[in-house]
Protein backbone atom coordinates (compact mmCIF):
# COMPACT_ATOMS: atom_id res chain seq x y z
CA UNK A 1 0.00 0.00 0.00
CA UNK A 2 1.52 3.24 -0.76
CA UNK A 3 0.93 6.15 1.70
CA UNK A 4 1.76 9.47 1.81
CA UNK A 5 2.28 11.48 4.98
CA UNK A 6 0.10 14.96 5.34
CA UNK A 7 1.40 17.62 8.40
CA UNK A 8 -0.33 21.35 8.47
CA UNK A 9 1.60 23.65 9.61
CA UNK A 10 0.60 27.24 11.98
CA UNK A 11 3.70 29.02 12.67
CA UNK A 12 6.07 26.15 13.77
CA UNK A 13 7.82 25.88 16.47
CA UNK A 14 11.72 25.11 16.79
CA UNK A 15 10.93 21.22 16.90
CA UNK A 16 8.90 21.29 13.53
CA UNK A 17 12.17 21.42 10.94
CA UNK A 18 14.59 18.93 13.44
CA UNK A 19 11.47 16.55 13.71
CA UNK A 20 10.67 17.08 9.86
CA UNK A 21 14.55 16.14 8.61
CA UNK A 22 14.10 12.88 10.97
CA UNK A 23 11.94 11.25 8.32
CA UNK A 24 13.30 8.93 6.32
CA UNK A 25 12.56 9.89 2.91
CA UNK A 26 11.38 6.91 1.36
CA UNK A 27 9.17 5.72 4.13
CA UNK A 28 6.16 7.61 2.45
CA UNK A 29 5.26 8.40 -1.31
CA UNK A 30 5.20 11.75 -0.61
CA UNK A 31 5.72 13.72 2.23
CA UNK A 32 3.80 16.95 2.42
CA UNK A 33 3.82 19.95 4.78
CA UNK A 34 0.81 22.61 4.68
CA UNK A 35 1.81 25.88 5.50
CA UNK A 36 -1.43 27.47 6.83
CA UNK A 37 -0.99 31.12 6.36
CA UNK A 38 1.96 31.42 8.92
CA UNK A 39 3.23 34.56 7.11
CA UNK A 40 6.85 35.97 6.01
CA UNK A 41 8.16 35.54 9.23
CA UNK A 42 8.47 31.85 9.19
CA UNK A 43 8.91 31.12 5.32
CA UNK A 44 12.72 30.22 5.66
CA UNK A 45 11.63 27.66 7.93
CA UNK A 46 9.08 26.23 5.00
CA UNK A 47 12.08 26.77 3.09
CA UNK A 48 14.38 24.44 4.69
CA UNK A 49 11.71 21.74 4.88
CA UNK A 50 10.96 22.45 1.02
CA UNK A 51 14.87 21.47 0.31
CA UNK A 52 14.22 18.22 2.47
CA UNK A 53 14.16 14.83 0.01
CA UNK A 54 10.56 14.32 -1.48
CA UNK A 55 8.97 16.49 0.46
CA UNK A 56 6.66 19.17 -0.79
CA UNK A 57 5.72 22.48 0.62
CA UNK A 58 1.99 24.19 0.24
CA UNK A 59 1.73 27.37 1.12
CA UNK A 60 -1.24 30.31 0.78
CA UNK A 61 -1.00 33.60 2.22
CA UNK A 62 -3.88 33.98 5.01
CA UNK A 63 -4.14 31.42 7.93
CA UNK A 64 -7.60 29.22 7.37
CA UNK A 65 -7.66 27.16 10.11
CA UNK A 66 -6.21 23.15 10.41
CA UNK A 67 -9.18 21.49 8.95
CA UNK A 68 -8.83 23.80 5.70
CA UNK A 69 -5.16 22.96 5.73
CA UNK A 70 -5.76 19.17 6.00
CA UNK A 71 -8.69 19.49 3.31
CA UNK A 72 -6.04 21.16 1.11
CA UNK A 73 -3.14 18.74 1.46
CA UNK A 74 -5.83 15.87 0.96
CA UNK A 75 -6.94 17.53 -2.70
CA UNK A 76 -3.39 18.03 -3.75
CA UNK A 77 -2.46 14.19 -2.75
CA UNK A 78 -5.44 13.18 -4.58
CA UNK A 79 -4.74 15.09 -7.50
CA UNK A 80 -1.20 14.73 -7.86
CA UNK A 81 -0.78 11.46 -6.92
CA UNK A 82 -2.87 8.76 -8.23
CA UNK A 83 -0.58 5.92 -7.27
CA UNK A 84 -1.17 7.14 -3.49
CA UNK A 85 -4.08 4.78 -1.57
CA UNK A 86 -3.46 6.15 2.11
CA UNK A 87 -3.37 9.55 3.65
CA UNK A 88 -1.25 9.65 7.19
CA UNK A 89 -2.31 12.80 9.04
CA UNK A 90 -0.15 13.92 11.98
CA UNK A 91 0.39 17.34 14.28
CA UNK A 92 3.33 19.77 13.59
CA UNK A 93 3.76 20.72 17.26
CA UNK A 94 5.81 17.70 18.40
CA UNK A 95 2.12 15.65 19.75
CA UNK A 96 3.54 12.72 17.65
CA UNK A 97 6.24 10.16 17.33
CA UNK A 98 8.07 9.19 14.19
CA UNK A 99 7.76 5.56 15.69
CA UNK A 100 3.88 6.16 16.00
CA UNK A 101 3.81 7.61 12.80
CA UNK A 102 5.45 4.60 10.98
CA UNK A 103 3.21 2.11 12.91
CA UNK A 104 0.11 3.91 11.69
CA UNK A 105 1.53 3.74 8.27
CA UNK A 106 2.04 -0.09 8.57
CA UNK A 107 -1.39 -0.98 10.61
CA UNK A 108 -2.99 0.53 6.72
CA UNK A 109 -1.65 -2.64 5.12
CA UNK A 110 -3.67 -4.87 7.44
CA UNK A 111 -6.58 -2.30 7.46
CA UNK A 112 -6.55 -0.93 4.41
CA UNK A 113 -10.60 0.01 3.98
CA UNK A 114 -10.50 1.54 7.83
CA UNK A 115 -9.75 4.77 9.49
CA UNK A 116 -6.87 4.55 11.61
CA UNK A 117 -6.93 6.25 14.96
CA UNK A 118 -3.77 7.10 16.81
CA UNK A 119 -5.48 7.46 20.54
CA UNK A 120 -3.85 8.36 23.82
CA UNK A 121 -4.02 6.58 26.57
CA UNK A 122 -5.95 9.12 29.14
CA UNK A 123 -6.35 6.67 32.16
CA UNK A 124 -2.56 7.56 32.83
CA UNK A 125 -1.97 9.04 36.10
CA UNK A 126 0.22 11.92 34.41
CA UNK A 127 -2.43 12.63 32.68
CA UNK A 128 -3.27 16.56 33.01
CA UNK A 129 -7.35 16.83 34.57
CA UNK A 130 -8.61 19.08 32.07
CA UNK A 131 -7.42 16.33 28.94
CA UNK A 132 -9.44 13.88 31.12
CA UNK A 133 -12.52 15.49 31.55
CA UNK A 134 -12.20 16.85 27.83
CA UNK A 135 -11.83 13.29 26.82
CA UNK A 136 -15.21 11.71 28.63
CA UNK A 137 -16.94 14.29 27.60
CA UNK A 138 -15.90 14.03 24.28
CA UNK A 139 -16.02 9.94 23.93
CA UNK A 140 -19.50 9.84 25.62
CA UNK A 141 -21.02 11.93 22.93
CA UNK A 142 -19.20 10.50 20.67
CA UNK A 143 -20.95 7.10 21.76
CA UNK A 144 -24.61 8.66 21.74
CA UNK A 145 -24.01 10.21 18.59
CA UNK A 146 -22.44 6.95 16.61
CA UNK A 147 -22.64 4.09 18.49
CA UNK A 148 -19.05 3.65 18.50
CA UNK A 149 -16.54 3.93 21.39
CA UNK A 150 -13.80 5.98 20.26
CA UNK A 151 -10.93 6.37 22.85
CA UNK A 152 -9.46 9.31 21.54
CA UNK A 153 -11.51 11.67 19.72
CA UNK A 154 -9.14 14.21 19.42
CA UNK A 155 -6.19 12.54 17.92
CA UNK A 156 -4.55 14.04 14.85
CA UNK A 157 -2.22 11.17 13.62
CA UNK A 158 -4.80 9.17 11.59
CA UNK A 159 -4.65 6.98 8.60
CA UNK A 160 -7.52 7.81 5.93
CA UNK A 161 -7.55 5.35 3.27
CA UNK A 162 -8.61 5.85 -0.47
CA UNK A 163 -12.55 5.06 -0.33
CA UNK A 164 -12.76 7.83 2.91
CA UNK A 165 -10.60 10.81 0.33
CA UNK A 166 -13.99 12.24 -0.88
CA UNK A 167 -15.76 12.37 2.60
CA UNK A 168 -12.82 13.95 3.46
CA UNK A 169 -12.93 16.79 1.13
CA UNK A 170 -16.71 17.29 1.73
CA UNK A 171 -16.84 17.59 5.76
CA UNK A 172 -17.87 20.96 6.48
CA UNK A 173 -15.64 23.00 8.97
CA UNK A 174 -12.05 24.96 8.21
CA UNK A 175 -10.75 24.51 11.65
CA UNK A 176 -10.49 22.26 14.92
CA UNK A 177 -14.21 20.85 14.47
CA UNK A 178 -13.52 19.76 11.10
CA UNK A 179 -11.39 16.77 12.36
CA UNK A 180 -14.52 15.84 14.95
CA UNK A 181 -16.90 16.20 12.21
CA UNK A 182 -15.08 14.28 9.53
CA UNK A 183 -14.57 11.10 12.52
CA UNK A 184 -18.50 11.60 13.05
CA UNK A 185 -19.04 11.10 9.22
CA UNK A 186 -16.30 8.75 8.67
CA UNK A 187 -17.89 6.21 11.93
CA UNK A 188 -20.80 5.65 9.67
CA UNK A 189 -19.00 4.67 6.19
CA UNK A 190 -16.17 2.67 7.30
CA UNK A 191 -14.41 0.54 10.18
CA UNK A 192 -12.43 2.67 12.94
CA UNK A 193 -9.16 0.79 14.08
CA UNK A 194 -7.54 2.15 17.35
CA UNK A 195 -3.92 1.89 18.04
CA UNK A 196 -2.38 3.03 21.11
CA UNK A 197 0.57 5.77 20.49
CA UNK A 198 2.56 7.71 23.30
CA UNK A 199 1.09 10.19 24.92
CA UNK A 200 3.07 13.95 25.37
CA UNK A 201 1.97 16.38 27.40
CA UNK A 202 3.85 19.84 26.50
CA UNK A 203 1.81 22.11 28.46
CA UNK A 204 0.57 22.62 24.82
CA UNK A 205 3.18 25.26 24.42
CA UNK A 206 3.48 24.79 21.03
CA UNK A 207 -0.58 24.12 20.39
CA UNK A 208 -2.78 26.98 18.63
CA UNK A 209 -5.93 25.16 20.30
CA UNK A 210 -7.83 27.69 21.52
CA UNK A 211 -9.85 25.87 24.37
CA UNK A 212 -13.11 27.73 24.79
CA UNK A 213 -13.41 29.23 21.16
CA UNK A 214 -12.42 26.22 19.57
CA UNK A 215 -14.43 23.58 21.61
CA UNK A 216 -17.28 26.08 20.56
CA UNK A 217 -16.55 25.07 17.06
CA UNK A 218 -16.29 21.66 17.59
CA UNK A 219 -20.15 21.36 19.73
CA UNK A 220 -21.37 24.12 17.89
CA UNK A 221 -24.34 21.71 16.85
CA UNK A 222 -25.53 20.23 20.27
CA UNK A 223 -25.16 23.12 21.83
CA UNK A 224 -27.08 25.33 19.43
CA UNK A 225 -29.48 22.26 19.52
CA UNK A 226 -29.89 22.52 22.88
CA UNK A 227 -30.44 26.43 23.09
CA UNK A 228 -33.35 25.86 20.40
CA UNK A 229 -34.34 22.95 22.39
CA UNK A 230 -34.97 24.78 25.02
CA UNK A 231 -36.73 27.99 24.06
CA UNK A 232 -38.67 26.08 21.78
CA UNK A 233 -39.65 23.72 25.15
CA UNK A 234 -40.43 27.30 26.85
CA UNK A 235 -42.76 28.08 24.17
CA UNK A 236 -44.10 25.11 24.18
CA UNK A 237 -44.67 24.17 28.24
CA UNK A 238 -45.58 28.08 28.27
CA UNK A 239 -48.60 27.68 25.61
CA UNK A 240 -49.49 24.29 27.00
CA UNK A 241 -49.73 25.90 30.82
CA UNK A 242 -51.88 28.95 30.01
CA UNK A 243 -54.41 27.02 27.92
CA UNK A 244 -54.63 24.44 30.59
CA UNK A 245 -55.35 27.02 32.74
CA UNK A 246 -57.86 28.69 31.31
CA UNK A 247 -60.08 25.54 29.84
CA UNK A 248 -62.68 24.69 31.83
CA UNK A 249 -63.11 20.94 30.44
CA UNK A 250 -63.22 17.57 31.48
CA UNK A 251 -60.80 15.03 30.38
CA UNK A 252 -59.29 13.87 27.74
CA UNK A 253 -59.84 17.46 26.54
CA UNK A 254 -58.10 18.93 29.20
CA UNK A 255 -55.36 16.97 28.01
CA UNK A 256 -55.72 16.88 23.86
CA UNK A 257 -56.88 20.86 23.44
CA UNK A 258 -53.24 22.40 25.08
CA UNK A 259 -50.72 19.71 24.40
CA UNK A 260 -51.68 20.13 20.59
CA UNK A 261 -52.24 23.65 20.92
CA UNK A 262 -48.57 24.20 21.91
CA UNK A 263 -47.04 21.95 19.57
CA UNK A 264 -48.73 23.41 16.69
CA UNK A 265 -46.87 26.46 17.63
CA UNK A 266 -43.28 25.48 19.30
CA UNK A 267 -42.89 22.75 16.31
CA UNK A 268 -42.90 24.80 13.21
CA UNK A 269 -40.25 27.53 15.24
CA UNK A 270 -38.20 24.43 16.28
CA UNK A 271 -37.90 23.11 12.54
CA UNK A 272 -37.25 26.95 11.28
CA UNK A 273 -34.85 27.06 13.64
CA UNK A 274 -32.76 23.79 13.08
CA UNK A 275 -32.90 23.61 9.29
CA UNK A 276 -31.52 26.99 9.04
CA UNK A 277 -29.20 27.14 12.47
CA UNK A 278 -28.40 23.55 14.07
CA UNK A 279 -28.46 21.30 10.43
CA UNK A 280 -28.21 23.44 7.77
CA UNK A 281 -27.64 21.75 4.25
CA UNK A 282 -28.38 21.68 0.43
CA UNK A 283 -31.47 19.22 0.83
CA UNK A 284 -34.11 19.99 -0.58
CA UNK A 285 -36.52 21.53 2.48
CA UNK A 286 -40.09 19.79 1.34
CA UNK A 287 -37.82 16.53 1.90
CA UNK A 288 -37.27 17.76 5.18
CA UNK A 289 -40.71 18.72 5.99
CA UNK A 290 -42.21 15.70 5.60
CA UNK A 291 -39.93 13.72 7.17
CA UNK A 292 -40.20 16.08 10.37
CA UNK A 293 -44.30 16.04 10.40
CA UNK A 294 -43.26 12.04 10.40
CA UNK A 295 -41.27 12.28 13.68
CA UNK A 296 -43.35 15.41 15.12
CA UNK A 297 -46.44 13.35 15.03
CA UNK A 298 -44.86 10.18 16.44
CA UNK A 299 -43.63 12.37 19.53
CA UNK A 300 -47.30 14.17 19.46
CA UNK A 301 -48.50 10.47 20.27
CA UNK A 302 -46.02 9.36 22.60
CA UNK A 303 -46.45 12.37 24.32
CA UNK A 304 -50.37 12.31 24.51
CA UNK A 305 -50.40 8.50 25.54
CA UNK A 306 -48.36 9.12 29.03
CA UNK A 307 -49.71 12.16 29.68
CA UNK A 308 -53.21 10.56 29.05
CA UNK A 309 -51.94 7.02 31.33
CA UNK A 310 -50.60 9.29 34.07
CA UNK A 311 -54.11 11.45 33.65
CA UNK A 312 -56.34 8.47 33.29
CA UNK A 313 -54.83 6.11 36.04
CA UNK A 314 -53.23 8.76 38.54
CA UNK A 315 -55.11 11.81 38.35
CA UNK A 316 -59.07 11.48 37.66
CA UNK A 317 -59.96 15.04 38.84
CA UNK A 318 -57.52 16.95 36.61
CA UNK A 319 -60.14 19.68 36.45
CA UNK A 320 -60.60 19.94 39.93
CA UNK A 321 -57.77 19.28 41.54
CA UNK A 322 -55.07 21.86 41.50
CA UNK A 323 -52.22 19.08 42.44
CA UNK A 324 -52.98 17.01 40.05
CA UNK A 325 -52.33 19.95 37.27
CA UNK A 326 -49.15 20.55 38.92
CA UNK A 327 -48.61 17.02 38.43
CA UNK A 328 -49.62 16.76 34.65
CA UNK A 329 -47.14 19.83 34.31
CA UNK A 330 -44.37 18.10 36.07
CA UNK A 331 -45.15 14.91 33.76
CA UNK A 332 -44.96 17.00 30.67
CA UNK A 333 -41.43 18.57 31.31
CA UNK A 334 -40.41 14.48 31.92
CA UNK A 335 -41.83 13.38 28.45
CA UNK A 336 -40.41 16.04 26.92
CA UNK A 337 -36.74 16.08 28.15
CA UNK A 338 -37.30 12.26 27.07
CA UNK A 339 -38.32 13.52 23.57
CA UNK A 340 -35.48 15.84 23.18
CA UNK A 341 -32.39 14.13 23.89
CA UNK A 342 -34.03 10.99 21.23
CA UNK A 343 -34.92 13.95 19.00
CA UNK A 344 -30.98 15.29 18.54
CA UNK A 345 -30.36 12.06 17.13
CA UNK A 346 -32.95 11.21 14.96
CA UNK A 347 -32.19 15.01 13.85
CA UNK A 348 -28.88 14.92 12.65
CA UNK A 349 -29.28 11.19 11.40
CA UNK A 350 -32.63 11.43 9.70
CA UNK A 351 -34.49 14.93 9.33
CA UNK A 352 -31.66 17.12 8.24
CA UNK A 353 -29.00 14.32 6.89
CA UNK A 354 -26.85 15.84 4.67
CA UNK A 355 -27.53 14.13 1.12
CA UNK A 356 -24.49 11.78 0.29
CA UNK A 357 -22.11 13.22 -2.15
CA UNK A 358 -21.87 11.46 -5.48
CA UNK A 359 -18.41 9.62 -5.25
CA UNK A 360 -15.58 11.69 -7.82
CA UNK A 361 -14.90 10.34 -10.89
Amino acid sequence: MKTALLIPIYKPCDKAYPFLKTIDPTSFEKIVVVDDGSGEAFKPIFDQIASLENFVVLSYPENHGKGYALKYGIAHIRENYKEVTGIITADGDGQHTLPDIIKLRDAMEEHPNDLLLGVRDFSLPETPARNKVGNRFSTFYFKMATGKHIQDTQTGLRGIPQNLFDLALDIEGDRYEYEFNFLHDAARAAGITQIVITTIYDNNENSHFRPIRDSMRIYKTPLLYILIAVTSFFIDFGLFALLEFLLNVDFPLIVLIPYLGARLVSGPYNFIMNNFIVFPNKEKVLNKVLKYIAVFSINVCIGLGLLFLFDHFLLANVGENVAAKVGLLALKVLVEAIIFVINYFISKAFIFAKKKTKKRQ
